[in-house]
């Protein structure tokens, strides 16, 4: 089935399967359903779950048979496999273990457990061959490493292994490419290979290419005659290349001809002063220049010499390949002895257990026969991005016509991961629309429910002149058109997709020539990058503070806009995401940048591993300095010197041990504490684990409280608990100790990996997020801003020694160490070539995913460095490139290596698109005075003390003396908080009986849960406090739309604990009768008449501090707080309504009420302060007592 963006093929898949269930009477558990994530599982599951209740409580539904067989299905779907492809591999091996030479106990392995394994790995080998002084090894060390040391050997490795592990037969898959190159006979003609053909292929994009521009000069030039003389030139040279073009069959043929190729002198005559000749020129010297550049990198040799070069390097990939086949013994027998799996394992020993070899052909086992009888039907989402492992495991255990396949292979996208779009492609051009025995069939979904019309205009506009089987692998023609199917009100607002374009030509010339350093190029990106990042923060600002108006879909009503309806997307986030997040924090717009590559380098992290690093070894200055500066340290930079006085020599923890007998007395009390405090952990390291040693630095330095209290504090708490998670399951590994783990971190950090932050925002946040176009995926936003389209795209892999492709195998370096001999084969060359076509393919099918995600308004910002210029040159190349059937010719685009210079090219060619969408041009001086305040005018403060200083008076020294010696009268006022949370202010004014009670029964008080190794149970325990949160969480997701009865409330509380939102400790601790008696009460039903409700609101307000503090001061504190829930009930009265989970009885009544009056005041000032409406009602919902209690 080909799906299309927003189409509803989850509906469609999950009809289908109600369809199998109901007509068929086949039971869940006999269907296969892979999903690509666990998400997407869980919500295929709930949409099932619903789909069958809601047939099932259907009074118009009278069949009691079907009826009980879909009771049944409820039943079942617990065990129904709805899973990842993963997931359903590990169920296969876990249930057929004993096929396998495996502990049935294995454990998986998380990715960088996996690399530092492989590292290990790879030094053990490599001392084990130095050792032996292997002389094939010897050889791959001279002939791939440099003689400082063997790393781009170990790289080149894993390279090779990481890529064939992606193949169902990995080794077997190597064996044949390197065949490939043991050549029987060097004369055959080159041009009838794989390799020959795509160079071939290129040399004739490049001629035509040439020749089309020498005809357009050719044309101006026959306007005038006295340019006759110019006009031949530039005809001979258009033969002499027409000639090459039409003979490239046979590779030295061309060889030799392209050899001869000349470019005759160009005429000069200073009579003729036209312009025209000296366009011409230009343009025929570009001309000679790329053709020459392309002759001389394609005919390098001849046949003969192209797979001479080959022969010789056969007898090189054999002993790589020997290698990689004992990297491969010797890791898999590190894995098996530490009874560890890694996620490519799961799938090639599930592989294992469902094929087997027979005469030469995979055939299925008995154990996949097995499966082929239990699953009437395989039905496999996001199809377009499996890959050849996956295609063969699912293959083996379907009976060959029930295989139902959902994707979109223009949303193929993971390349990198070795997804092979091309298993789709095959499919879609094979099946037939009309049902015919023994051929597939295909199935078109094109209406789009997701985007307003504006939204999909821009996308086809684009795609139908952009994508085609050359260049995106498959025609974007008008069938394939997104077609509108969302219903959206018309909107007052201007939807059209805007392109703003930043030209910062202004002072680049001067800039780069003065500064022609390596470094100042990258400053001058780094620079680009925060005015683009200024430029969208701006406009966000502006369509919040113009309440933009966003159509909701749900209550089809028009709204104000909110930071979470836009999000910004970059197509990489690395050096970007941190800019943007800044400078949309610099206009108060709450952010959250979704990217996990800064997690080893955030602050509290790195000081923690410095801590660590000292207390393993504490002769280590740079992570010592780092420590006693910290908070934990408590050092100043004065301290540090003077320490460094008293030894400015030795080590700066020497230093440090003899600077206790010469320093001041306050200094000495500092290092004496602090040495305490070291010399503590560094002995319970000796006996503690590692987890249990963090906890405890955790505990005694209170570093988790002070992370809370910076500026996402809760993100950093996490991410020093994810720490504290990491370091016990490195415990659990087979990894031990303080030295080891810092190792771990270390070559995380040094191979480009990361451990990934910490996430704790869920989906209704308010904040603008900023995120990779690839998280992107199945994401749908009001607003979308595509950033950093004026990026190159990185084509860096290109350049590696050794290139690797599925269909062509491997392309290598000819290297000669003894004669120091370097240069590309030929095959290196050609699968350049294709690797490079298939990498815009991808670009182009990322760039499409990007557009899609709008439901709204797109907009489009990059960044040009001079943008009159570069317009210039692409004007005159679409003259010279006409349309081909429709499309933008493959070969223009192909220079094109940026979305916004696509999405330009697509705005030229075609009349209509400025109906769609809005080309801005916008100086970089135009930005910068929009967005920065006017400078002051600077104050040389030293000149004027210096001034001042001459001739003072003793008067006026008593006067300065004074003033510095000024004692504050209101001292008291430094006490008052600027900024203070409501529950802190309800805490401080219950009464001194109250509070050990409103200690214990609180939810709003904070609590930091301590780890289960010092708790002394198994489990972590759920306090009051814990367990009134969660009563919270469960209130939040009840909706007032359903009527609830204890089996509802229950699913509510499972969905919750699928989610992941809960644990399992915390599923078991919810009483569901204590929700049920909510929606059982008199609130509820007034909730379910309501006209409208809004659910944990926050809010900010000033209060003044004599109302709120034991004081007597008119300033004002800044109060924040979250209002469970507000509504305007059927009679138009504002309600305000509170949770309270508090431990009360009969007769409480009045105790609860004025515990929580304080707070529940301030929260109805300001909701009566943000609605400008008084607010009718205050209620206290209190779950003790069951009912409401009118303040």
């Amino acid at each position: 089935m080909q799906q299309q963006l927003g189409s509803g093929k989850t509906a469609v898949l999950v009809e289908r399967i109600i369809n199998k269930i109901i007509k068929e009477k086949i039971d869940i558990d006999n269907l296969l359903v892979v999903t690509f994530t666990n998400a997407a599982a869980s919500e295929m599951r709930e949409r099932i779950l619903s789909a069958i209740y809601k047939i099932i409580d259907d009074e118009n539904f009278k069949d009691e048979e079907t009826i009980s067989h879909l009771q049944r299905q409820i039943t079942l779907l617990n065990k129904a496999n709805i899973c990842t492809i993963d997931s359903f591999c590990l169920n296969v091996i876990r249930n057929n273990f004993f096929e396998l030479e495996i502990s049935p106990n294995f454990r998986i392995a998380d990715t960088a457990e996996i690399e530092l394994q492989k590292q290990e790995t790879l030094e053990t080998l490599f001392e084990e061959k130095y050792e032996k002084e292997d002389k094939d090894f010897e050889k791959l060390i001279k002939t791939y490493t440099s003689y400082r040391e063997d790393t781009p050997l170990k790289e080149l490795i894993l390279k090779i292994y990481t890529y064939i592990e992606s193949n169902p037969f990995p080794l077997k898959w190597l064996d044949e490419q390197i065949e490939k190159f043991n050549i029987q006979d060097v004369k055959q003609d080159f041009a009838k290979t794989i390799w020959g053909q795509i160079l071939l292929k290129d040399l004739k994009e490049e001629l035509e290419d040439g020749i089309k521009k020498l005809k357009q000069e050719e044309k101006r030039l026959s306007v005038e005659s006295e340019l006759e003389q110019y006009k031949r030139t530039i005809s001979s040279d258009i033969a002499n290349l027409e000639f090459l073009f039409n003979n490239l069959e046979s590779w030295d043929k061309a060889y030799a001809l392209a050899q001869n190729v000349e470019f005759v002198k160009w005429p000069v005559s200073k009579k003729i002063t036209s312009f025209e000749k000296d366009t011409a020129k230009a343009v025929r010297d570009k001309v000679k220049k790329n053709f020459v550049s392309k002759r001389d990198k394609i005919f390098t040799s001849n046949s003969e010499e192209a797979n001479q070069d080959l022969k010789e390097m056969y007898e090189i990939l054999l002993k790589l390949k020997n290698l990689i086949i004992d990297f491969d013994k010797t890791f898999k027998k590190n894995k098996k002895d530490k009874n560890i799996v890694d996620f490519s394992d799961i799938e090639h020993l599930a592989l294992k257990i469902l094929i087997k070899e027979e005469n030469s052909k995979f055939v299925p086992t008995e154990i996949a026969l097995k499966y082929q009888e239990k699953f009437a039907e395989i039905a496999i989402d996001e199809y377009q991005d499996s890959n050849l492992v996956q295609e063969y495991i699912l293959t083996s255990v379907s009976k060959g016509n029930n295989i139902f396949m959902v994707g979109d292979v223009k949303q193929s996208i993971y390349k990198f991961r070795q997804a092979m779009p091309d298993l789709f492609l095959s499919k879609y051009k094979n099946y037939k629309e009309e049902e015919i025995s023994n051929q597939g069939l295909k199935i078109k979904l094109f209406k789009n429910f997701r985007s307003r019309e504006n939204v999909l205009d821009i996308t086809n506009l684009i795609f139908e002149n952009i994508m085609s089987y050359n260049l995106g692998e498959i025609n974007y023609t008008e069938e394939e058109y997104l077609n509108l199917g969302a219903n959206y009100e018309p909107s007052k607002e201007n939807l059209i997709s805007q392109i703003d374009i930043i030209d910062v030509s202004e002072d680049e010339k001067s800039e780069i020539e003065e500064n022609s350093e390596e470094g100042q190029e990258e400053q001058e990106r780094i620079e680009d990058i925060e005015l683009e990042a200024k430029y969208v923060a701006n406009k966000i600002r502006k369509l919040i503070d113009s309440k933009f108006q966003i159509y909701d879909n749900k209550k089809q009503i028009f709204r104000d806009i909110k930071f979470k309806d836009i999000v910004i997307l970059l197509r990489s986030t690395k050096n970007k995401a941190n800019v943007f997040e800044k400078e949309l924090i610099n206009q108060d717009i709450n952010v959250f940048s979704d990217t996990s590559s800064e997690y080893l380098d955030s602050y509290e992290i790195q000081i923690i591993m410095d801590l660590l690093k000292i207390i393993d070894n504490p002769y280590q200055d740079i992570p010592l300095a780092h420590i006693m500066l910290s908070c934990i340290g408590m050092f100043t930079d004065d301290d540090l010197l003077e320490i460094r006085l008293v030894d400015s020599f030795d080590d700066f923890y020497t230093a440090l041990l003899k600077s206790k007998l010469s320093v001041r007395e306050e200094l000495k009390d500092k290092i004496n504490i602090f040495l305490e405090k070291l010399d503590s952990w560094r002995k319970k390291n000796s006996y503690m684990d590692l987890d249990e040693l963090i906890w405890t630095i955790y505990e005694e330095t209170g570093f988790l409280n002070y992370v809370a209290l910076m500026p996402n504090g809760s993100i950093r708490t996490a991410n020093l608990k994810m720490l504290f998670e990491r370091a016990k399951q490195f415990e659990v590994a087979s990894f031990k100790g303080l030295f080891n783990f810092i190792n771990f971190i270390e070559k995380i950090r040094i191979g480009s990996s990361d451990l990934g932050s910490a996430k704790l925002i869920g989906e209704n946040e308010d904040v603008v997020r900023i995120m990779s176009i690839h998280k992107s995926k199945g994401l749908e936003f009001p607003i979308v801003f595509l950033s950093g389209t004026g990026s190159a795209f990185n084509m860096m892999d290109l350049n590696a020694d050794i290139l690797l492709h599925q269909e062509l195998g491997i392309g290598v370096r000819y290297i000669d160490y003894d004669l120091q001999i370097k240069y590309d084969t030929l095959t290196k060359l050609a699968l350049r070539q294709k690797l490079l076509e298939e990498n815009l393919s991808e670009e182009m099918r990322i760039l499409y995913v990007a557009l899609s995600r709008a439901k709204e308004k797109l907009y489009i910002t990059a960044i040009k460095k001079d943008f009159e210029k570069e317009n210039k040159n692409l004007q005159e190349l679409i003259n010279i490139y006409p349309k081909k059937q429709e499309k933008i010719n493959p070969i223009l685009l192909k220079k094109y290596k940026k979305y916004i210079d696509w999405i330009l090219l697509v705005y030229y060619y075609n009349e209509n698109s400025k109906n769609i969408m809005n080309l801005n041009i916008i100086k970089k001086g135009e930005i910068l005075k929009e967005l920065e305040p006017e400078q002051e005018e600077k104050i040389d403060i030293f000149k004027i003390l210096e001034e001042k200083s001459k001739n003072v008076k003793q008067e006026e020294i008593e006067k300065l003396k004074k003033r510095l010696e000024f004692d504050y009268k209101y001292k008291d006022l430094a006490c008052i908080p600027s900024k203070e949370s409501v529950s802190n202010i309800a805490n401080k004014n219950i009464s001194k009986e109250e509070y050990k009670f409103e200690e214990e029964f609180s939810e709003d008080k904070i609590e930091f849960s301590k780890p289960k190794f010092l708790s002394g149970t198994k489990e972590e325990e759920i306090t009051p406090s814990k367990r009134g949160t969660l009563i919270h969480l469960c209130m939040k997701n009840l909706d007032f739309t359903q009527t609830y009865n204890l089996e509802k409330v229950k699913e509510l509380i499972e969905n919750l604990k699928n989610k992941q939102l809960i644990t399992e400790k915390e599923f078991e601790a919810i009483n569901p009768y204590v929700i049920l008696k909510f929606t059982s009460s008199e609130i509820f039903k007034d909730l379910q008449t309501a006209k409208e409700y809004h659910k944990e609101e926050p809010f900010y307000i000033n209060v003044s501090a004599k109302d709120v503090t034991q004081t007597s001061s008119e300033e004002n504190i800044l109060v924040q707080g979250i209002i469970d829930l507000y509504y305007i009930d059927k009679d138009n009265n504002l309600v305000l309504l509170d949770y309270k989970t508090d431990f009360a009885k009969e007769g409480d009544e009045q105790i609860l009420i004025n515990r929580h009056k304080s707070q529940l005041m301030l929260y109805k000032k300001a909701l009566e302060g943000a609605l400008n409406k008084k607010v009718d009602k205050v209620i206290i919902y209190s779950t003790g007592l069951a009912k409401g209690l009118m303040i």
